[in-house]
């Protein structure tokens, strides 16, 4: 067995034991073989002789900090989660958790947090639903910043994905997408766009 720092086994138990976050998916994944990207943690299977799948383990949790670094009785966030459905925490100077005296939600994209006196701090807002029913995960997500009529995104899933395109908060259809490898996706629109695509 070969390690680098501290490994601590304790009656089958693997203690302390840390996933590194990585940027991108390996070249050449392993059966088994865990991966922290994107926000969530996949693990990589092989169904019967195929080729091997990255599968997720956890869902992608939404969120927004703001941060408050001069003193304010009321805070106005606006976080653009697109979701009246949140949950906020706020933080004091010393990360201690602090109950507001009032947090209304306003619409979809903000939120006000009132103290009654001047206060400094953070708060982190996470994106839920009342129901439990749990967000759509996604396995790779591209951002396509400034304009263009063709968006090449080299997602590195060893698959042909389902592909979602969103201009803003609007899910459009390209005018192709063509699957120039498995591993790779080109997306072309009539005119030059910006914005995100969600491959699943």
């Amino acid at each position: 067995m070969k390690f680098y720092g501290d490994a601590h086994l304790q009656q089958n138990y693997l203690r302390e034991a840390v996933i590194p976050l990585d940027e991108n998916f390996p070249v050449s994944p392993k059966v088994g073989q865990l991966v922290f990207t994107n926000k969530i943690l996949y693990i990589c299977v092989q169904i019967v002789s195929g080729l091997p799948y990255w599968v997720p383990l956890t869902q992608t949790i939404t969120s927004y900090t703001h941060y408050q670094n001069t003193g304010a009785a009321t805070w106005n966030i606006t976080h653009n989660l697109n979701t009246p459905s949140i949950s906020v925490t706020v933080y004091d100077t010393l990360n201690r958790v602090v109950v507001p005296s009032e947090t209304t939600v306003v619409d979809a994209n903000h939120v006000t947090i009132d103290f009654g006196t001047s206060f400094q701090g953070s708060a982190v807002i996470l994106s839920g639903f009342p129901d439990g029913v749990v967000a759509q995960s996604y396995a790779f997500e591209f951002y396509q910043s400034t304009p263009s009529d063709t968006w090449v995104i080299n997602h590195g899933l060893g698959r042909y994905p389902v592909v979602r395109v969103f201009i803003g908060n609007t899910e459009v259809q390209p005018a192709s997408i063509t699957f120039t490898s498995i591993n790779t996706v080109t997306l072309t629109f009539s005119t030059p766009q910006v914005g995100q695509a969600k491959l699943i």
